[in-house]
């Protein structure tokens, strides 16, 4: 198999433990430390078409995620650990860029977050993709001595039907107007609490940054996503 522009995974290294898709630790052929989801992993690919919309959404939307994209696990990637993966995970995978010095979201720290703020667009965009499971293992504050700030990962769960949607659930549930639906207030109370503690969100706020939301996405935006090399 022949790719072309997207990176290869040079070493795939260990895995991370970290929820049931089983994310791998790899390092790219430009020395680049990831994070990587590999084509047919335990929960099928559906789960890298969801992280890569939603990543391609959240920078349209200046939601702050770590650099992630596209990536390949070929016959000539290291795999250090046979169990790591097979044959049948070569081709694209999804990846997102390792962040060292990054700690959970605790209520004691977010009066200290940088850009705290940001939780607007979160509680926005996560509606959008109607995202349940915001937790504190994937909305993590980068800790460094100038620089304590919220950055947003993982996004497998997504839509109405996660990992198992298709297009007519999908369309079933526009039609229902599912945008209004308040599971992911519900499902995401204990980490919103933290924030609705800490910050004032009013309904002139929400309004205003949904518009800036319309302004920014819009069908054409969304089918350049094909079209781009990414």
């Amino acid at each position: 198999m022949i790719f072309i522009n997207e990176p290869r995974i040079r070493q795939l290294c260990y895995n991370m433990n970290l929820g049931s898709t089983e994310p791998k630790f790899a390092i790219l052929d430009d020395g680049t430390q990831v994070v990587t989801k590999l084509f047919n992993g335990p929960e099928g690919n559906l789960v890298l078409f969801n992280e890569y919309f939603c990543y391609r959404l959240a920078i349209l939307l200046d939601i702050p995620m770590p650099r992630s994209g596209v990536c390949i696990l070929d016959n000539s990637s290291e795999i250090l650990d046979k169990e790591l993966a097979t044959p049948k995970n070569y081709g694209k995978a999804f990846f997102s860029e390792f962040m060292p010095k990054v700690t959970k979201l605790l209520p004691s720290i977010i009066t200290i977050i940088r850009n705290k703020e940001d939780f607007v667009k979160i509680l926005l965009f996560d509606h959008i993709i109607f995202n349940t499971d915001r937790n504190p293992g994937n909305l993590l504050v980068r800790f460094y001595k100038d620089d304590k700030s919220l950055k947003v990962i993982d996004h497998t769960h997504v839509f109405i039907n996660q990992t198992f949607w298709d297009s007519t659930c999908l369309r079933r549930a526009m039609d229902e107007n599912d945008l209004l639906d308040t599971k992911v207030l519900e499902y995401n109370s204990y980490l919103y609490e933290m924030f609705f503690r800490n910050l004032s969100i009013t309904k002139e706020i929400l309004e205003k940054e949904g518009l800036l939301f319309k302004r920014r996405i819009n069908r054409d935006i969304i089918r350049l996503f094909r079209g781009d090399g990414g």
